[in-house]
C-alpha cells in the first residue's frame, strides 16, 4: 500500500487506512495543515467511513490524502455562513406572515429551514473552532462570540417555548424581529471574524 500526501510519499506502521491516515494527518500536522480529503485508488472516502477507519489490511494499492490550511478553509466557511443567513433573511418575514394569517403548516415548513440553516452556522463556528485549535474570535477581538452564541440559544429556546404554548403573536415577532435581527449581528461578526484571518499560503 502507497500512501501520500498532497503528492509526498509517506511512512506508515501498517498496510491499514486508519494507519495511512495516521501518517497523513501527522504529516499535515507538521505543516500546521490538515487533511481534508482521502481517496483510495481514485475514490473518494465518504466521512462514514473516515471516522472509524479500519485498522485491517487495505483492499487498494493507494491512499492518497489532499491537505489544506485550516485558517483559508474556515475563513472560505464563515463567509459562506454569513452569506446562508443572509439569504435566510427573507425567510423570517415569511415565516411571521404564515403565522400571521394562520398557515401554520407552510410556517413551520419555514421554520425548520430557518433551524436548519442557523445550526449549520453553529456547525460552521464549532467546526472552525477544532480546526484552528481555539475560539475563532481571537482573530478579531471585537468580535463577540460567546455573547452571541448565548443570545443565539436563548431566542431560539424562546421561539421553542412560544410555539409549544401556542403562543403565535409571540412566535411571529421572534422570527420576524429578534432572529432577522440576531441574523444581522452574526452576519457582521462572521465577516468581521473571517476578514481578520490570514492564511498561511
Amino acid at each position: 500500500m502507497r500512501a501520500t500526501l498532497d503528492g509526498q510519499e509517506l511512512q506508515t506502521d501498517g498496510g491499514s487506512l486508519a494507519a495511512a491516515i495516521r501518517a497523513g494527518a501527522e504529516a499535515a500536522r507538521a505543516r500546521s495543515r490538515i487533511v481534508i480529503e482521502v481517496q483510495v485508488d481514485g475514490a473518494r472516502i465518504g466521512e462514514a467511513a473516515l471516522e472509524e477507519p479500519g485498522e485491517g489490511p487495505l483492499d487498494g494499492e493507494h491512499v492518497e490524502m489532499t491537505s489544506a490550511d485550516p485558517v483559508a478553509l474556515v475563513r472560505v466557511t464563515l463567509f459562506d455562513a454569513a452569506d446562508a443567513l443572509q439569504d435566510a433573511d427573507a425567510h423570517h418575514a415569511a415565516s411571521a406572515e404564515q403565522i400571521h394569517r394562520g398557515d401554520l403548516s407552510a410556517a413551520m415548513g419555514s421554520i425548520t429551514e430557518l433551524l436548519a440553516t442557523w445550526q449549520a452556522v453553529r456547525d460552521a463556528v464549532t467546526h472552525g473552532s477544532a480546526a484552528v485549535g481555539g475560539t475563532l474570535d481571537r482573530y478579531a477581538t471585537d468580535a463577540d462570540l460567546g455573547g452571541r452564541i448565548d443570545a443565539l440559544a436563548g431566542l431560539l429556546a424562546e421561539l421553542r417555548a412560544a410555539l409549544g404554548a401556542n403562543d403565535l403573536t409571540r412566535a411571529a415577532d421572534v422570527v420576524e424581529y429578534d432572529l432577522r435581527e440576531e441574523g444581522e449581528r452574526w452576519r457582521g461578526m462572521l465577516r468581521t471574524i473571517a476578514g481578520a484571518m490570514k492564511p498561511s499560503d
